[in-house]
C-alpha cells in the first residue's frame, strides 16, 4: 500500500485493516502539530502506516510505540517498522491496556470508528473487524475516557471523527474531557459507489442522526474531521 504523502509502500497483510484516506489526512494534520524530541503513541496502529509515516517525515531518531487490537496488525506493523528502519516498540491489546505505566506527549489514535451497520456493507472492513458500536462511537469514547491518565503535561491527542457515526456524541465527551479542542483539518470524501445499493439502510441511519452524508449532484459524500486536544492541567 502507497501512502500519498510520503511514497513509503508499506505491506499490507491479509486480515490488516487498509490505510485510506483519513490514514493521510491524519498524517498531514498530525507531522503538522508534532515535535522531535516527543513520546509518541500510534494507538490503533493497523500496518504501522501512520506512526512510519510520522516517523519518517520528521525525520526521527527516538522510538515510536504502537499497539492495535489485531495481533496480525501488530505483525504486519513489525515487518513494516523493520522494513523502513524505524525504532519501534510495539504491544497487542484493547485500547489502552497495553500501556500500564507509559505515559506520551502525542498519541495518534486511528482506531475503527465507524457504525457497524456501515462497516458491515462497505469496502473497509470486508478482511477485518470494526466492532466501533451501533452508532460508531464506542471505541473513541473509551480512548477519550482514559487518554489523560497516559498524557505527559500538555499531552495531545490527535484523532479523527468520521460522519459515518454519530458526531455529537464524540464531541461532546472530547470537551468534557479536554480543555483544548481544535480541528485542525477536514475532507470530504465519495461513498464507494458499492455502498449505493444500501441507500435505504443509510438513509435510515441518517434519520435517526447515527451517521450523516450528503448527496451532492448524485453524488454520496462522508466526511473526516481531524481533532487535537491537549491535556487539562
Amino acid at each position: 500500500m502507497k501512502n500519498k504523502l510520503t511514497n513509503l509502500k508499506t505491506l499490507v497483510n491479509k486480515n490488516v485493516f487498509v490505510p485510506t484516506g483519513t490514514s493521510d489526512l491524519l498524517i498531514e494534520a498530525s507531522t503538522k502539530i508534532i515535535r522531535t524530541n516527543k513520546t509518541i503513541l500510534d494507538l490503533g496502529c493497523g500496518n504501522g502506516i501512520v506512526g512510519i509515516s510520522i516517523s519518517k517525515i520528521k525525520n526521527l531518531k527516538r522510538k515510536i510505540y504502537f499497539s492495535d487490537i489485531s495481533i496480525s496488525a501488530c505483525k504486519n506493523a513489525i515487518q513494516n517498522c523493520k522494513k523502513f528502519k524505524v525504532n519501534y516498540e510495539i504491544k497487542n491489546g484493547k485500547i489502552f491496556h497495553p500501556w500500564k505505566n507509559y505515559k506520551f506527549d502525542y498519541i495518534v489514535s486511528d482506531i475503527a470508528a465507524i457504525a457497524d451497520q456501515v462497516a458491515k456493507v462497505s469496502p473497509w472492513y470486508q478482511n477485518c473487524v470494526n466492532n466501533a458500536g451501533i452508532d460508531g462511537t464506542k471505541n473513541v469514547i473509551k480512548f477519550l475516557n482514559k487518554a489523560e491518565f497516559y498524557l505527559n503535561k500538555k499531552g495531545v491527542i490527535l484523532f479523527p471523527i468520521i460522519s459515518l457515526s454519530q458526531e455529537n456524541k464524540i464531541i461532546s465527551v472530547l470537551k468534557k474531557k479536554f480543555n483544548k479542542v481544535k480541528l485542525i483539518k477536514t475532507k470530504t470524501w465519495p461513498l464507494p459507489k458499492s455502498m449505493y445499493k444500501n441507500i435505504n439502510l443509510l438513509n435510515k441511519l441518517k434519520k435517526k442522526k447515527i451517521i450523516y452524508f450528503e448527496n451532492k449532484y448524485g453524488i454520496l459524500t462522508f466526511k473526516t474531521d481531524i481533532y487535537y486536544a491537549q491535556k487539562k492541567n
